[in-house]
Order: C-alpha cells, then structure tokens, then sequence
C-alpha cells in the first residue's frame, strides 16, 4: 500500500531528488571551488534533467521511464567522479535515488503510453552519432594520455580535451606532442566538424518542417470549416487502405490523424485531408472537427496509444455530451477487453483472423 501511494507520488518526489541532485552540485562546485570538473557540473545538470522529467512520469510514458533510470544511474556515476566529499548528502542522496530506483522498477508495467516528442530518424542518428565521437574522443584521449603535453589521466581532462576538439574551439592549454596523438586530434576535429554541422542541419530542417507543417494544418482546418456528419482516423495500419478508399469512394468526408511524415504525405497525395500530429491531443481531435464527427477509428498499431486516444476522447464526450461513435481498431486480443469502458465497438484483429483460419477448408481437411 504504501509503495503504490508512494508511486503516485513518483513525479513529485523526483522533482525533490533533482532539486537536491542540483543543489548539492552547485555546493560542491563553490565550497570546493571545483567548476571545471566532471563530476560538479555533471551533478547541476543531472538534477536539471530530473526536475524536467516529471512531466513525463506524470503522463506514465515509456521514454520518461527509460530517462528516469538513466538520470539515476548518471547521479550515482557524478558522485562517484566527485569523490564523495559530501558523504552525508551523498548518503542521503543515494538512499532517495535507490528508493525512487525501487518504484520505478516495481511499477514499469504501468508506463506504457508512448511519448508526445516525435523526432525523426535523422534527428536520432544525429544524436547516435555525437555519442559515438564523444565516447571516441574520450577513449582515445585516455589511451593516448601521457602523448599530450601535460598528460591527460583522468576522465574530467579527457572530456575537456574532447569537447574543445569537436566543437573546434581550440584553447591552446593541452596540445599533443607525438604524431599518434595528432592523428587522433585530426581526426576528432574532423568528426566534430561533421557531426555537429550535419546535426544542426537536421535539427533546424525539422524545426523548419514543424513550422511549415503548422501553417499546412491551419489551411485544413480552414478546409474543415462547414465540414459535418464526418469521419475521423486516428492512426494508421496498411489494413485499414481498402477501408478508407471505399469511404473515399462513397463521398464520405475523412480527416485523418497521423504521427509519421512518409505516411501523411502519402495520404494527403491520395487525397485525404490529414492532421501529422499526436491523435491523444484533445486540442488536435478538436482541429479535426470531433464535435461535428459521426465515427472515429483508432487505427494505430500500438493498442496502448489506441487506448490513451480512447481515454481522451471518452472524457471529452461525457463533458460535452457527445454522440460520435467510437471504434477500436485492437491489435492483440489480450488487450480488448481494456477497451470495452471506452469504446462502441472493437474489431480484434487477432481474432478476425483466428475465425477465419479455423473456418477454413484447409485447417478443416488438416484436423480431419
């Protein structure tokens, strides 16, 4: 009982771990006078990062789960860096970090909604591709100490040294002194120059694509003006094509609801009006005309995401006295009955085709 309050709880409580991951950080740095090491500003940020992500774990996501353990293991590593010179902080510290570690782990089951940030593949290879030169840089830089005039020994130098190198700023006060080490300098500098200006080209084309997208949804939502009796498609499997050319061809009105970039330019060539956004925002469901709609399908083929739209639209509907019909699409038949409080209807697929198999004159003439 009081691990599951404490899990409600689970938000708050690692905000107050950031706030003192933070503090303590920051204590550090100025009693000891120990800025420029790893360990302090390692400390600052990671409790930054923890205050940031209680939102997330509000929302049950999966990706504020997978941070949230990261973020510990990170903590318990800056202290270690820092060389435990505040033992009792530390300890009470690690005691937080362990408890909240315990609760996550217990209750993970429960973070099964899928994030609102949607970056692209290129975003994330970019990011992969800066982890690797920084481990690289950072490697190397350790192998290779004692060819760097003065040595490099420790790992705050090596990061030091590393991000001077990759972000081309060059300051002079650690130089190498053999042609091995120059080599990997070269190098280095070589993949800085390129991860970083491929990275920010990505980032920036995204952000530039996200807003071109904005000023594309507000000329739908002009579209929609006047559009009634209506349907609505949250998400999309390559099953439900046939369905949505045959409402095509009888002259119902589609608005469909998308995440992925590919598919949503696909659909709108075909000619459906499409909204590339998160269908569990009631602020886009509204954009897509739910108080005028007749239906709306969850298509998706995560069923937790199918069961996070549902929820949104079921809240909506009971507030505002809604009659739309609401129909769930199911992908695996364990989790059908989680839809039943909140949907009209449910097609489980798995189950469609079970019953359409066992029928069948072949598995008929095999049990014969």
């Amino acid at each position: 009982m009081w691990s599951k309050k404490l899990h409600n709880s689970i938000p708050y409580l690692i905000r107050i771990l950031g706030v003192y991951v933070l503090v303590l950080g920051i204590v550090s740095a100025v009693v000891g006078r120990t800025l420029l090491r790893f360990g302090e500003p390692a400390s600052i940020i990671i409790g930054i990062l923890m205050i940031q992500t209680g939102k997330g774990l509000k929302s049950r996501t999966r990706v504020s789960w997978y941070f949230t353990m990261f973020l510990i293991a990170a903590s318990f590593f800056a202290m270690y860096t820092r060389g435990f010179r505040r033992l009792y902080f530390d300890i009470i510290g690690t005691g937080f970090n362990i408890l909240v570690l315990y609760i996550l782990f217990k209750y993970r089951k429960e973070y099964i909604f899928p994030s609102r940030l949607s970056l692209p593949v290129e975003g994330k290879l970019a990011l992969a591709a800066i982890s690797i030169a920084v481990i690289y840089g950072v490697a190397g830089t350790m192998l290779l100490g004692d060819e760097f005039n003065p040595p490099v020994h420790d790992v705050d130098t090596a990061i030091y040294y590393t991000f001077t190198v990759l972000t081309t700023m060059g300051i002079g006060d650690i130089f190498p002194v053999t042609n091995g080490s120059r080599l990997f300098t070269v190098s280095v500098g070589v993949l800085g120059i390129a991860i970083f200006l491929g990275a920010i080209t990505t980032f920036l084309e995204y952000a530039t694509q996200k807003r071109i997208k904005e000023v594309m949804n507000v000329m739908e939502k002009i579209d929609l003006i006047g559009l009634g009796d209506h349907i609505i498609v949250c998400g999309y499997t390559p099953i439900i094509s046939d369905f949505l050319r045959s409402l095509k061809s009888l002259k119902v009105p589609i608005v469909v609801i998308v995440q992925d970039h590919e598919v949503s330019n696909i659909l709108e060539n075909e000619g459906y009006i499409v909204f590339q956004e998160m269908a569990d925002n009631i602020e886009v469901l509204l954009k897509a005309g739910l108080k005028k709609a007749t239906q709306v399908y969850l298509c998706s083929h995560d069923d937790a995401y199918n069961l996070l739209i549902a929820l949104t639209i079921q809240k909506f509907k009971k507030r505002e006295g809604l009659n739309c019909k609401l129909v769930a699409v199911v992908n695996l038949s364990k989790n059908a009955e989680k839809f039943e409080d909140f949907c009209d209807e449910i097609i489980d697929v798995s189950k469609v085709l079970n019953d359409y198999m066992l029928k069948s004159k072949g598995v008929d003439q095999i049990h014969s």
